[in-house]
């Protein structure tokens, strides 16, 4: 009885251990890639530069209308996320908004905005959390974070399914061996805030 649990309890760790396996960007990815780089400066982000600690990550977003499945066109949108050692390094010690790491821009007239950052590190005393936070100005709710499958653990992968305010990027990596996510973000009561 003894060693059916142990191959029990095995088999319920490795169900739930967290695939970090990060893919190659494909041809059609690397050119939407470079599609979304040429973006104007409205619609590009640099949170962070070359001196800042931790992996590089660039973000090609597209923000859609979750009820008519249509594109936000001139949508201001806010972000924020940890440093690589998981601190906000907040202005404000009340408000994680106000985080070192952070900026905002305008989605172009499909939709897009492309973020240059790092990834963020865990937050907290918990493993596997690693999120950018955004706030889609105007929207009913505002909140919508963006987690990664690579630093989700299997908790965080099942909220992130039942919620439509989390959505779990896919971690690619470029030719340069840097990281890239390509996500489509759906917004509930979108506004139109004029720019």
């Amino acid at each position: 009885m003894g060693r059916f649990i142990m191959i029990i309890f095995f088999i319920s760790l490795v169900s739930c251990a967290i695939d970090r396996t990060i893919g190659k960007v494909s041809g059609i990815e690397n050119n939407t890639l470079i599609n979304f780089q040429k973006l104007q400066s409205k619609s590009r982000l640099y949170i962070t530069d070359k001196n800042e600690p931790g992996e590089k990550l660039q973000l090609c977003l597209t923000y859609i209308d979750k009820e008519s499945k249509s594109i936000l066109p001139d949508q201001l949108v806010k972000f924020y996320h940890t440093s690589t050692f998981g601190n906000y390094d907040q202005t404000d010690p009340t408000d994680e908004s106000t985080a070192r790491l952070g900026g905002q821009a305008w989605t172009n007239e499909k939709g897009q905005i492309y973020i240059e950052t790092i990834l963020p590190g865990d937050y907290g005393s918990a493993n596997d959390n690693r999120h950018i936070h955004t706030t889609v100005f105007g929207a009913k709710p505002e909140a919508y974070d963006i987690h990664f499958k690579q630093y989700t653990d299997y908790m965080g992968k099942n909220f992130s399914k039942g919620s439509d305010q989390h959505f779990l990027a896919d971690l690619k990596r470029t030719k340069e061996n840097e990281l890239v996510a390509f996500l489509n973000i759906e917004v509930k009561n979108p506004y139109q805030a004029d720019n």
